[in-house]
C-alpha cells in the first residue's frame, strides 16, 4: 500500500512541475510574440504534459528503491 502511495504522490508531483512549465511557456509565447498561444501551442502542451508526468513520475529515484 505505501508503495502505491508513493506512486501517486510522485505523479501529482510531476504533473504539478509539468503543468508549471506549460503555463511559463504559454506566458512567454504570448509576452514574446504578442500572439495568444490558444490553441496551437496550449493543445500541443497537452501532449507534453502527459507524457512528461508519466516520464518524471516513473523515472523518480524514489520509485526504485
Amino acid at each position: 500500500m505505501d508503495r502505491d502511495r508513493r506512486l501517486v504522490e510522485e505523479t501529482a508531483i510531476a504533473f504539478t512541475v509539468m503543468l508549471a512549465i506549460a503555463v511559463i511557456v504559454a506566458a512567454l509565447f504570448w509576452a514574446l510574440t504578442g500572439i495568444s498561444p490558444w490553441p496551437y501551442v496550449v493543445l500541443a502542451e497537452v501532449a507534453g504534459v502527459g507524457w512528461g508526468t508519466a516520464m518524471l513520475a516513473l523515472s523518480s529515484p524514489a520509485r526504485r528503491r
